[in-house]
């Protein structure tokens, strides 16, 4: 990986194996980095406000990014469980704001493949529905009004607290461990992937729901049924959290699989966590509040390659006393983390002045102390740009030109290309393995060799799946419930089997 291998003092790639894996390698050095090297400058674009929802807004957006001299736009395409373009799986949205029939995914897709900027199309994948809305959804066939809070227990898709309870039944969040929901998950992500030519699919809520969420009827029978328990967890309780987790590292590999086995060229990216005030530099990743409060272990993606990168949502208000102490925390631990995927830093532009989202900013570009460096920089977001009530122009201003706003060093001068994903052209190919769903929960060890030595294990996901990143070329067997059956890795692809 180009930049997160630089630090060991070599001008090329140098790929570090584990047995029939990827390493994690150092991260990037700032000493081997040059000014024009790429780095990804995205722009989140959400559906809540204007900015997608015309062929004029979009035409603005794409004329705005290139000001900028930004190179990538996140733009919000499901928004919940609707879509701002023409699916083949979701209802088009009901939103009163979106032209009707407006393509705007094709759109800006069309628009930007002139101006060197990248689509990534954002998919929100928990939050079921919002009263910005009004009412329930109208069409039928939208998921609130087929396995929303109102289907029954062994329908409905929704995550539920101890007591059973919903949250809030106009904001039902969808729980990861019902196989049917995740299948759903998947499915919005092919949809894009098999009908648009993006350049990356960015997945938003990939977690549970937080604080002690996670008791649909079907995914508690489901814990019960894999660990051989008949109580009803607590919250806290371990064995029930770390299954949690592995509900959703499952299911971002998933996603991460089923994306390269339609287009290897697609990014795969999410927007991931930094809750919490304990410094991440002084403590186990797992112990910290993505992982124990919605078990996300986005630090085991970046690190076993269940995604190509993480976009942090580092958001911290400047001017907020401990905040800006807490932002910097984050980001040299993000910087210096040992990893075999790209690292985003993302600002709040929403909670800050442009003065204080520019500090920001020009800190995530800068190297750690310990001379490491992220790939990339994506302020949220465009269409709120700054909590001091000023006009987008004085933004696009200040990351451009030197000025007072941003202490006379713009941090966009010039152009750059978006980092890439130098991991794709390494000599390791991946396995995606179908099995019957009343494996749920196996175990599977993955071989090679004569001696039969041990490269991987995993489980068989409620759907019944199980996948592998990373692994050298060449002959495997794969063991599941005592049987065994012979795959082939290639190179720069994914091996779907059977078994």
């Amino acid at each position: 990986m180009k930049q997160l291998f630089r630090s060991m003092g070599l001008t090329g790639l140098l790929v570090i194996f584990l047995i029939g894996s990827l390493a994690p390698a150092a991260p990037m050095s700032a000493e081997a980095s040059e000014e024009e090297d790429p780095f990804t400058r995205a722009f989140w674009v959400q559906a809540f406000e204007d900015g997608l929802k015309s062929p004029e807004q979009v035409d603005q957006l794409l004329a705005d990014v290139e000001a900028a001299n930004m190179n990538t736009i996140v733009a919000q395409v499901v928004r919940r469980h609707d879509a701002y373009f023409n699916s083949s799986y979701l209802p088009f949205t009901e939103d009163p704001n979106m032209t009707e029939g407006f393509d705007a995914l094709q759109y800006l897709i069309d628009g930007a493949k002139d101006k060197g900027i990248e689509i990534h199309a954002w998919i929100v994948l928990g939050p079921m529905w919002h009263p910005i809305y009004g009412g329930a959804p109208e069409a039928e066939e939208h998921i609130y009004n087929q396995y929303g809070p109102d289907a029954t227990d062994d329908e409905t898709w929704v995550t539920k607290d101890y007591n059973g309870a919903v949250a809030n039944r106009m904001q039902p969040y969808l729980d990861f461990g019902h196989p049917e929901a995740r299948e759903h998950a998947i499915n919005m992500v092919k949809d894009i992937v098999s009908g648009y030519d993006v350049d990356g699919i960015h997945v938003d809520y990939i977690r549970y729901q937080e604080d002690g969420k996670g008791y649909n009827p079907t995914s508690l029978a489901r814990f019960q049924e894999e660990t051989g328990r008949t109580d009803r967890p607590l919250a806290n309780d371990a064995e029930w959290i770390e299954w949690k987790t592995h509900q959703i590292d499952t299911l971002m590999k998933r996603i991460y699989l089923e994306t390269m086995n339609l287009d290897m060229n697609v990014d795969v990216t999410a927007a991931v966590l930094s809750w919490g005030f304990d410094d991440p530099r002084e403590n186990d990743f797992t112990d910290l509040d993505p992982v124990q409060r919605a078990h996300q272990n986005w630090e085991k993606w970046l690190q076993e390659g269940y995604l190509d990168f993480a976009y942090v949502m580092n958001y911290d208000p400047e001017a907020t006393p401990g905040r800006g102490e807490r932002y910097d925390q984050w980001i040299e631990y993000q910087k210096d983390l040992e990893r075999t995927r790209g690292m985003i830093i993302g600002p709040a532009l929403y909670l800050n002045s442009i003065p204080d989202s520019l500090k920001q900013i020009k800190r995530a570009i800068e190297p750690s102390p310990s001379g490491n460096i992220a790939e990339g920089v994506s302020p949220y977001v465009y269409n709120v740009w700054s909590n001091d009530n000023r006009p987008f122009a004085d933004l696009l201003a200040a990351l451009t030109v030197p000025n007072e706003d941003n202490d006379f060093e713009a941090p966009f001068t010039e152009k750059v290309e978006p980092f890439p994903t130098p991991w794709k052209d390494e000599p390791v190919g991946h396995l995606l393995g179908s099995y019957s769903s009343d494996l749920s929960g196996e175990k599977v060890v993955v071989t090679r060799g004569v001696r039969g030595e041990e490269v991987a294990v995993g489980k068989i996901d409620g759907s019944g799946i199980a996948g592998f990143t990373d692994l050298e070329p060449g002959n495997y067997f794969v063991h599941v419930d005592g049987e065994s059956t012979r795959v082939q890795v290639k190179k720069g692809s994914v091996t779907a089997f059977e078994q």
